[in-house]
């Protein structure tokens, strides 16, 4: 399924020079305030191939190959529902902002952002009224336009292959070499990266190759995934890049 030109572009972001820079509690919060908005769009990608590959109107109705249901819906339970340290439920994306918080980051730009979207406003005007870092800008808006492109084969791929499994354990060595030295306090973070890897890399990353295994069943979907993966990766790269500049 894998072009070798997808894993290189892998290799590229789990080895991007963005995690030497990051040395100090500045570092790592401008990091986050930007980092922020990629896991809320990741969300978003979640809760389109949900929308695309199960019934979630009423009446309901079977829709889709069973197996994919199943394995959407214990990807979406596993990321809408976790719960944190202290046992309390939650979505990735809120132990994310209780992170931020405990790290003392810029909350005004995501929240801003979370308020014009619940009132309705559309997403790229959002980005731009809520004074969103410009890497995460051009990074959303490249993620809303394969969401939006309906090709869901394309949104499992890019799902599968181009988001959060892609933080790697390095980043978690990083936060607790910091925190050993007395540079930051950040349990919370490393709560956060640890369940990434624990649930993302482990289960999740199998149920996602497996849902992307049964949707690209032919070789124009295969080859339309591939071009959409490359391009997803092409545009962390660039986030990760915006971040160090």
């Amino acid at each position: 399924m894998i072009h070798p030109h997808i894993e290189d572009l892998r290799e590229q972001l789990i080895h991007h020079p963005l995690y030497t820079e990051l040395s100090n509690g500045e570092d790592i919060r401008r990091f986050m305030e930007t980092h922020v908005f990629a896991v809320w769009d990741f969300m978003s990608l979640l809760k389109s191939l949900q929308r695309n590959l199960t019934c979630i109107e009423v009446p309901w109705m079977p829709k889709g190959d069973p197996e994919i249901r199943q394995l959407i819906n214990e990807i979406v339970l596993g990321e809408e529902c976790d719960v944190d340290a202290d046992g309390t439920v939650m979505s990735h994306f809120e132990m994310y902002l209780e992170a931020m918080q405990e790290l003392q980051c810029n909350m005004t730009p995501i929240h801003t952002f979370l308020a014009l979207i619940n009132d309705g406003i559309p997403v790229q005007e959002a980005l731009y009224k809520a004074d969103a870092p410009k890497g995460a800008q051009t990074f959303v808006k490249h993620t809303f336009s394969i969401i939006d492109s309906g090709a869901v084969h394309s949104i499992a791929g890019v799902f599968t292959y181009g988001r959060e499994d892609l933080i790697p354990g390095m980043f978690l060595s990083i936060i607790d070499a910091l925190q050993q030295e007395g540079v930051i306090r950040a349990p919370k973070l490393q709560y956060y990266v640890q369940r990434h890897i624990d649930v993302d890399g482990d289960h999740h990353s199998h149920l996602a190759l497996r849902m992307v295994d049964l949707l690209c069943n032919d070789d124009t979907k295969k080859a339309e995934a591939q071009i959409a993966i490359v391009s997803a990766l092409e545009s962390r790269i660039a986030l990760w890049n915006s971040i160090i500049a």
